[in-house]
């Protein structure tokens, strides 16, 4: 008995992480920016660690280090030949992809993330639009300490207050390349202002940002390739038709003025068949503001401004609709459901992004405004 004591408590103590790494031995990368640079794949690596003593007190110690390569695996390593620390990526929350990166083609860099042992996969992608994807990781916000925590940030805000935003990350971005009859679509960056300036640590005291990224449109894919962006209208088209909104706002013209209204309750369902897909939208929605005179406690007036919503979300859909079958890409996952449902018809089909084009796709809404706000009447016809 006293013999297995002692070696139960032998292996307690000697027992241990085979990994194990002290925290102040790694330089904890938390966002990635891969572009493109004569030709070699420049990878961009923003590095979090901990926090810098100065005389005022302490600030975020954050720097962007960049090498190239003939690939990703060599420009990272290329990376760590500067670097005082072990690079450490699994607490990368963003990568960065340049818009030319993402034409080129994705399979090299989701092949290393996929096959890093570091990498949990558990990150957003987007796309650098008409900008250095490095330039988008090193500008600094006012409101965050980190530009990585910035950008992540940022994304699951909007998702939820608009619906021109994906809140896909990257292993639903993988899983869609994977998929018989199905594409991806990736939330893109655009970054206004200087961004030399925007890069400084006197960026981040200052009221009025000189530089700063922001959330713009949809780039659509065929397979791994980025081949199109999708306007404001498509973008908003394309997550109702994928059921990805918290919250839809549309401004509606009325009088001279206009109507702003959102939903607060989304509910889309599709019927499969082999040749045509029936989607069926239920929204529920609210008044936010009202520029005009109308008299809201007027059933005909409130049935007008239903119908005007269903016909603006009805015209979201089909721009997205339109958009996808012009250029033969799937991103709504149609062919995957008629797989699923008839899967011997799915693979008798030569060239899917061929029939896609010719897919009928009918979308009913239907959309209620159960609630006008704090006030049930207009301030204009409160003024009468």
């Amino acid at each position: 008995m006293k013999k297995k004591l002692i070696i139960s408590l032998l292996l307690f103590f000697l027992t241990g992480c085979w990994n194990y790494q002290e925290l102040n031995d790694c330089a904890i990368v938390t966002g990635m920016a891969i572009d493109f640079n004569a030709g070699k794949y420049e990878v961009s690596l923003l590095i979090s660690n901990g926090s810098k003593k100065d005389e005022e007190g302490s600030s975020a110690q954050i720097a962007v280090s960049s090498a190239e390569g003939i690939n990703v695996y060599e420009a990272i390593k290329n990376i760590s030949l500067s670097s005082p620390k072990e690079l450490y990526i699994s607490h990368l929350s963003v990568i960065v992809i340049s818009e030319e990166v993402a034409k080129e083609g994705m399979n090299p860099i989701l092949d290393f993330l996929l096959r890093d042992p570091q990498s949990h996969q558990n990150f957003y992608l987007v796309l650098a639009k008409n900008t250095k994807a490095k330039d988008c990781l090193s500008v600094l916000a006012p409101l965050s300490d980190y530009p990585s925590q910035n950008i992540t940030a940022n994304i699951k805000i909007t998702e939820k207050l608009q619906g021109r935003i994906t809140k896909a990350g990257f292993n639903n971005f993988v899983s869609k390349i994977m998929q018989k009859g199905n594409n991806p679509v990736a939330n893109s960056l655009v970054l206004v202002g200087n961004a030399q300036e925007g890069m400084s640590e006197e960026a981040q005291e200052k009221s009025i940002s000189s530089a700063y990224t922001k959330l713009d449109t949809l780039g659509l894919f065929k397979k791994d390739k980025l081949i199109a962006w999708a306007t404001v209208d498509e973008s908003i088209g394309i997550n109702m038709l994928l059921n990805d909104v918290e919250m839809l706002y549309f401004t509606i013209p009325c009088e001279n003025s206009n109507m702003v209204i959102t939903t607060n309750k989304y509910n889309l369902k599709n019927k499969v068949g082999k040749d045509k897909i029936d989607v069926s939208i239920e929204a529920e929605g609210m008044i936010n503001e009202v520029g005009c005179t109308i008299n809201l406690e007027d059933p005909k007036t409130i049935s007008e401004y239903e119908k005007k919503a269903q016909e603006q979300m009805l015209d979201y859909a089909y721009k997205a609709l339109d958009k996808a079958k012009r250029l033969g890409v799937d991103v709504f996952g149609y062919g995957n459901m008629i797989y699923r449902k008839y899967p011997k018809y799915f693979n008798g089909i030569s060239n899917w992004d061929n029939s896609f084009k010719n897919l009928e796709v009918n979308v009913k809404i239907k959309f209620n405004l159960q609630n006008k706000g704090a006030l049930e009447q207009t301030i204009g016809e409160l003024m009468k």
